[in-house]
């Protein structure tokens, strides 16, 4: 009686183990990667958005996808410079306070670009006014990423053409294939991922 019991629990054990590699065998067909934007795979995109993404700086449109050409707006932006600095603490807080007096129904958005502003990354277009569905530039965005790496890299000069000058002469590994033509034109997201990822240290 006592064999017999040894040898169903054997057996037992055996197709236990047995169909537990079956089970798992399915995950070696698993990409990891189907949680990126698929009009990013294969693209020279996929590293700075892959990035961006898994320090959770940004997401993907809820159709899944990036949409590279399309602009992005101040509000966006802010957001993103906010998360990429680490200036996120207490934004329930901060969000009660008034830096600008244009963000009803930007909710989502008012800790960020308040705490960019109290780090003085950012500012407004005058009058109290941040401007938030307004497209962000390029020279808008190269100049925010230069405040959050050294604030007094740039003290002389008229803007933007002052920051676009130290960007051209000092940061040309962020911008250099981009090819800016028009610096107050609306930035495109991945332009302003490459650049933002580039800027970024990688550990």
């Amino acid at each position: 009686m006592i064999r017999k019991k040894i040898a169903v629990l054997a057996i037992s054990a055996v197709l236990v183990v047995g169909s537990g590699i079956t089970a798992f065998a399915d995950t070696t067909s698993w990409n990891s990667y189907n949680i990126y934007p698929k009009d990013v795979m294969n693209t020279t995109l996929l590293t700075p958005v892959k990035f961006l993404m898994d320090k959770k700086i940004i997401t993907g449109d809820q159709d899944g996808l990036f949409h590279p050409e399309k602009n992005i707006s101040r509000a966006e932006f802010a957001t993103m410079m906010a998360k990429a600095t680490n200036n996120t603490n207490e934004l329930d807080v901060i969000a009660k306070k008034v830096y600008y007096n244009d963000l009803n129904g930007y909710d989502w958005a008012k800790g960020y670009i308040n705490a960019c502003a109290k780090a003085n990354l950012i500012q407004g277009v005058g009058e109290q006014k941040f401007a938030p569905s307004k497209s962000v530039s390029y020279a808008e965005v190269i100049t925010i990423i230069i405040r959050s790496k050294n604030p007094s890299a740039v003290t002389t000069g008229t803007w933007p053409d002052n920051y676009i000058q130290y960007a051209i002469m000092n940061m040309n590994s962020m911008i250099g294939d981009r090819n800016i033509t028009d610096w107050s034109a609306p930035a495109t997201k991945g332009d302003v991922a490459t650049m933002l990822y580039r800027s970024m240290p990688k550990n």
